[in-house]
């Protein structure tokens, strides 16, 4: 039972940030579509949360693959970046995970919008 608590925990955790910067993704989108528009049309809220959806994808990879030996050696050679490190690899899967989250939560918002 403890160690279930713990993996909650964890999971909530992780989940967290991700859950916020959607719900705060959405709640400003509509906000601005309200003031702009008057009104929130919902097929243009769908598009727009795809849109941010998608890109937060493909910014979410472009992270996590930026630190893989072979990029973090291009970069050395091309930029004089610093040296690969397991560490930073390790630190940028965790960013580009959570960005990737984030987005995907995005997007089934989106899904879940345009079947309503």
């Amino acid at each position: 039972m403890r160690g279930l608590r713990n993996g909650t925990q964890t999971v909530l955790k992780y989940v967290e940030r991700p859950v916020l910067a959607a719900s705060f993704l959405t709640v400003s989108d509509s906000l601005g579509l309200f003031f702009g528009l008057g009104s929130i049309p919902k097929s243009i809220l769908v598009l727009v949360l795809f849109l941010e959806g998608g890109l937060g994808l493909l910014v979410g990879v472009g992270i996590a693959l930026s630190a893989t030996p072979s990029v973090a050696k291009l970069g050395e050679t091309l930029f004089g970046t610093a040296p690969w490190s397991r560490d930073v690899e390790k630190y940028a899967e965790r960013i580009g995970w959570t960005w990737l989250v984030a987005s995907s939560l995005l997007i089934l918002i989106g899904f879940g919008l345009s079947l309503a």
